[in-house]
């Protein structure tokens, strides 16, 4: 700041006037400061780091609360100071500083203190820029998010850590592996996955690393920064880098953690009791639905009363010895029961008390709670010779399912040397290895598991009465802790990550680097079924044996040069050129066979040779790609900055002249705060930059490495192709020479500013990314005997806008609060198809009424011009609660049958009125709304609900501390979608609802169901089998709900010892915590497992495999 202006503060300061602009304040934690005659014996002055004064600093005793300001010069004086203490200045925006004083004037500089502005983000082969020079959209992942919780995959911490990052997580499986993406994605889906690069190494997902070595994590975002990795980055870049030693320092650093994690579930079922009562009327009502014009009683449900008294879960036919249910009728043989924990219950059908038994369903097939343990001990440092970290680490997650879990063991080193001054080698060596067992080998589904398993009959009898374990109604559908040792599981993979650099110091400013990476990934999967009791008495004896080996080699070998330089003061360039050959081959063999003679011996060259008994498979594959890049970053006076990066890929998988791409980019940046006109004017503001970026990335994915080529097949669906006895071959895949790469563009601008000293800083950022030459299937007449051929057609258009903002709240002594948060909108549009001859280019749209009479529109699926994934359902009104509400000549049509309203029933014959295509509408049926009145509710009378990709995406955390307690808490949300149920899928609401199975249990939201005692109840009448008779539990905005969620990631209480302790237990530092870890959504979507999902299943959820609530015990151990 001018030294003018600096000097107008300072009078209006001491005169006791706010400016907003200078004022003095003491140290964190000293208070009373006693301003003293500045005729001391201590005097010095006070300037920042462009030389001028800083006026109104305070000067203090460190200690006491002797102290002064700095004058209108920046000088100082303070008496009563000995020599030997601590002389502590500081100014709001600047680092304190700490000089021992000598007894001689002290010239002090202060230097700026912002986080924001001292930052250094990862640019990609080995480029670091202060975040004050970045002109592209670069975003840092907090150390937090990956440290405080416990992950197997370090993808689960990401939730909310970026703007404009959607990491979904549809499932709690350990060892899970979540959706990314990255701006809407680039696929007309809306998916596509970020680009991840772990120490200059191409890694297909963040699976088996271990957290605890990541030092940095780095977001790319615009082409202006991923146009450097060109072809593979039309989705964004995330660059993991792990961690290095530091030169004067050393460690050695213990935690571990141990945690608790309690399932998930949305909600309860009814106890055995309610089950029978409600399932014994849902029978007997579907027996009895109505009665037609000659009086006779019809039904869609012929077999309901060889139901109520036969061997069914709520049946009276069951026998104690024999069958797997336990109702039967109350009689003297079996009363002696009621004295060993069974019940009655009064059958509403007959009237009498009826015997069972209740089972805690979920007792029997989850591990809840399941136990999680993690340990990682590492040590680092160096001198200025080199540098070393080596850290171990272990993690063991139990899954909720009986008998699953992730098992990692993982195990790093990186060194470095400097062999003479102008020769540095680096050294790293990461190995992680996983073992793992994701479901039962009972049930493979975790939709049905936490669905369908859960929902079995609470009458089924897991045990018998001296305790000993059933089966229940079969292997899929019953108790998973029955005869879990009969599947025998070997899942492991094993990556190697060995890399060597050399850096060779040419001049002071050139530099050459030398890198050779290579990534070894062994997959070995083997599994054996024994004998095992698929039904009570019945058991499956095939032995079946299976193994499965992948192993994929990468090498990467890249030489980069380096030069900077700063000419004439003020000209400053980082000049960056490089070349790169990537190598992959992967390679597998897997093989099946049964027959084994026993249960000992799964070895597969024992199982049966027979025809058809065995099968066997490999595969090889290479693909290479060879690319040279470049980088000029230029800037002047600090303040203006110019930015060039480009990538030319040559990949193998293309052909011919398509083969070879160039991908550009651009961006430029204006630091407008550092001009004096406007700290004059905006004398608030800290910091200013402005920045804009333009640039091309390219994409190949999806596209195998010898697709293009074509390939001929000795065997289709129905056989071998045989000639004369002889076996021949086909094309069965046709050559694609002129296929090229997708092209995306994307142009952005930003701002990124600081106000208040730097205490409150925020990021604003525009984009529009237009993905071009999107492949598409173009489809042939039958008669060429091909289907389709993959071509370029078609354009994919992202828009948003992304906001981060970060302050800190309080910053004294005792008291910290800082708050961070980022938020971000995002609408995908389909600008073009391949043309096919239809409206809009239509592909899989349906029509539904506009609302004006009989005229439709085409709707959903994908069309030009329009946001894909838009759900229509039918629009449930509610429900008729009696017949006065019923239009009288309405008509319903569904799939094969009809429905008609009380007159238009009337107008039906007796033998019309079939309850097998025709049915009446009933008070206790859904209210079907008639979109265009015309008394006839069809396939058209469909509405628009809304979005199903959440168009505002984003997460906050914050952190309290208190001398040495701190309370963290991450949160993200996402906002503007829908979800729904879909009754043809199993395990969700309108299939437990709909009574869709026939016998199986069904939530505590029955009570809700019409009767003619709940008139006024939220859902339809339960009756058995409602996909077969009414259909009112069909898709319907009854089962559509806001997806809006706020997720609450983590809340962590930690506490430090004091140092003083610490260094008497011969310790650095020591915490301990307890941390809340996916603790729950707080959203309108409570009947669904998570409202996590992905945009390709369009809105379209169930139970499944909920995030569990854990709960960690953590220790943090330094020496």
């Amino acid at each position: 700041m001018l030294k003018r202006i600096k000097s107008v503060s300072t009078l209006l300061f001491l005169m006791g006037v706010s400016t907003g602009t200078a004022y003095a304040v003491a140290e964190s934690g000293i208070t009373d400061v006693k301003i003293t005659q500045q005729n001391g014996s201590c005097t010095g002055i006070v300037k920042d780091t462009t030389g001028e004064t800083v006026i109104g600093a305070s000067v203090v005793v460190k200690g006491t609360t002797n102290g002064t300001i700095t004058g209108i010069d920046g000088d100082f004086s303070l008496n009563n100071v000995k020599q030997g203490d601590i002389i502590q200045i500081s100014f709001v925006g600047y680092k304190t500083v700490e000089v021992k004083w000598n007894g001689q004037p002290l010239n002090v500089t202060l230097k700026d203190d912002t986080e924001m502005l001292g930052e250094v983000v990862v640019t990609g082969y080995g480029g670091q820029q202060l975040r004050t020079k970045v002109t592209n959209s670069i975003s840092k992942v907090k150390q937090e998010s990956l440290n405080v919780g416990m992950h197997s995959n370090p993808a689960q911490a990401l939730s909310g850590a970026v703007a404009g990052l959607k990491v979904i997580q549809s499932s709690g499986s350990p060892g899970a592996t979540p959706t990314i993406i990255l701006r809407g994605g680039t696929n007309l889906d809306g998916t596509g996955s970020p680009l991840v690069v772990v120490d200059g190494q191409l890694r297909d997902s963040m699976s088996d690393i271990n957290p605890e070595d990541i030092e940095s994590m780095d977001v790319l975002k615009d082409a202006g920064a991923t146009a450097l990795y060109g072809a593979r980055a039309s989705n964004g870049v995330i660059l993991i880098t792990t961690k290095r030693g530091k030169a004067g320092f050393r460690e050695i650093n213990f935690k571990a953690k141990l945690g608790l994690s309690y399932a998930r579930t949305p909600y309860e079922f009814l106890e055995a009791g309610e089950y029978i009562k409600a399932m014994r009327k849902a029978h007997w009502d579907a027996g009895h639905l109505f009665q037609d014009k000659d009086g006779n009683t019809k039904t869609y449900w012929g077999n309901w009363e060889s139901y109520l008294n036969g061997k069914q879960p709520f049946g009276t036919g069951n026998n104690l010895d024999q069958d797997i249910y336990s109702t039967q009728f109350l009689n003297e043989d079996n009363k002696y029961l009621l004295g060993r924990g069974w019940q009655t219950v009064t059958d509403p059908i007959t009237g009498k008390e009826i015997l069972y038994k209740n089972t805690d369903v979920d007792k029997y097939n989850l591990n809840d709670p399941a136990f999680s343990q993690d340990y990682n001990i590492n040590m680092s440092g160096g001198n200025d010779r080199g540098t070393y970290y080596a850290g171990l680490g272990y993690n063991r997650q139990e899954g909720v399912p009986v008998n699953t879990f992730y098992e990692r063991y993982s195990f790093i080193t990186n060194a470095s040397y400097k062999i003479a001054d102008w020769l540095t080698s680096t050294s790293s060596l990461n190995y992680n290895r996983a073992n793992w067992k994701n479901m039962p080998g009972s049930n493979g589904s975790e939709l049905n598991y936490f669905g369908r398993v859960r929902s079995l009959p609470p009458t089924v009898l897991f045990e018998d009465e001296e305790g000993n374990m059933k089966l229940g109604p079969g292997t899929a559908d019953g108790n998973q802790m029955y005869q879990p040792d009969q599947w025998w599981n070997d899942n492991q993979s094993d990556k190697f990550t060995m890399s060597q650099s050399f850096k060779i110091d040419i001049l002071k400013n050139l530099s050459l680097t030398a890198n050779m990476n290579w990534y070894y990934s062994e997959t070995y999967q083997e599994s054996f079924t024994k004998d095992y009791e698929n039904t009570p008495g019945n058991f499956v004896r095939t032995r079946s044996a299976t193994a499965y080996y992948n192993r994929d080699f990468r090498q990467t070998y890249n030489a980069v040069l380096n030069y900077n330089e700063t000419f004439f003061l003020d000209h400053h360039v980082e000049v960056m050129l490089g070349m790169e050959y990537y190598n992959k081959y992967q390679r597998g063999f897997e093989a099946q066979g049964q027959g084994a003679p026993t249960d000992d011996l799964p070895d597969l060259s024992l199982t049966d040779k027979g025809e058809g008994k065995r099968t066997i498979n490999s595969w090889h594959e290479k693909q290479r790609i060879l690319s040279f890049f470049g980088r000029l970053n230029y800037d002047f006076k600090d303040k203006y900055l110019l930015s060039f990066v480009f990538r030319r890929d040559g990949y193998s998988s293309l052909l011919g002249d398509n083969r070879w791409g160039f991908f550009p980019g651009v961006s430029a940046g204006w630091i407008f705060g550092r001009e004096d006109f406007i700290k004059e004017a905006i004398p608030v503001m800290s910091f200013g930059k402005l920045r804009a970026s333009y640039g091309i990335n390219g994409n190949a994915s999806g596209i195998g490495a010898y697709t293009l080529q074509g390939s001929y097949g000795s065997s289709n669906s129905n056989g071998s192709f045989n000639y004369n006895g002889n076996t021949s071959y086909l094309i069965t895949e046709l050559p694609n020479p002129n296929l090229r790469w997708e092209k995306t563009a994307t142009f952005e601008v930003g701002a990124d500013l600081s106000f208040f000293a730097n205490r409150l800083n925020t990021n604003l950022t525009y984009y529009n990314r237009l993905t071009s030459d999107k492949y598409a299937a173009l489809s042939f007449p039958t008669s060429t005997g091909f289907s389709s051929v993959t071509n370029n057609n078609g354009e994919f258009r992202n828009q948003g806008i992304e906001i981060e903002l970060s302050g800190k709240i309080i910053d004294s002594k005792d008291w910290t609060w800082s708050a961070s948060g980022n938020i971000a909108f995002n609408k995908n549009k389909i600008v073009s198809l391949p043309d096919n001859g239809m409206e809009r280019n239509r592909i899989n749209a349906f029509q539904v009424y506009t609302g004006n009479g009989d005229e439709k529109k085409w709707v959903g699926g994908q069309q030009e011009g329009q946001e894909p994934g838009i759900l229509y359902l039918y629009q449930a009104d509610g429900i008729y609660r009696s017949y006065d509400e019923i239009p009288a000549n309405l008509v319903r049509k569904y799939g094969s049958r009809t429905y008609y309203g009380p007159e238009a029933w009337n107008k039906l014959t007796a033998e019309q009125q079939n309850a097998t295509t025709n049915f009446p509408i009933q008070p206790g049926d859904t209210k079907f709304h008639d979109v265009n009145g015309d008394d006839v509710i069809d396939e058209f009378d469909k509405v628009k609900v809304g979005a199903t990709s959440p168009r505002w995406t984003g997460g906050f955390n914050t952190t309290l501390r208190w001398k040495n307690f701190q309370l963290y808490g991450r949160f993200d949300y996402a906002l503007g979608f829908w979800l729904y149920e879909n009754s043809g899928t199993q395990s969700t609401t309108p299939w437990f609802m709909g009574c869709y199975q026939g016998t199986y249990n069904t939530p505590t939201m029955y009570y809700d169901t019409w009767s003619e005692s709940n008139p006024n109840a939220k859902y339809p009448r339960y009756l058995f089998a409602d996909q077969n008779g009414k259909n009112n539990y069909i898709a319907s905005t009854m089962f559509a709900y806001r997806g809006d969620y706020l997720a609450i990631r983590e809340i962590s209480l930690s506490y430090s010892l004091p140092e003083s302790v610490a260094k008497m237990l011969k310790m650095q530092r020591a915490e301990v915590s307890i941390t809340g870890q996916n603790l729950g959504y707080i959203t309108g979507a409570k009947n669904v497992g998570s409202p996590e999902a992905n945009p390709k299943d369009n809105g379209a959820v169930g139970q499944g495999y909920s995030l569990p609530r854990t709960i960690l015990f953590g220790v943090n151990l330094t020496f």
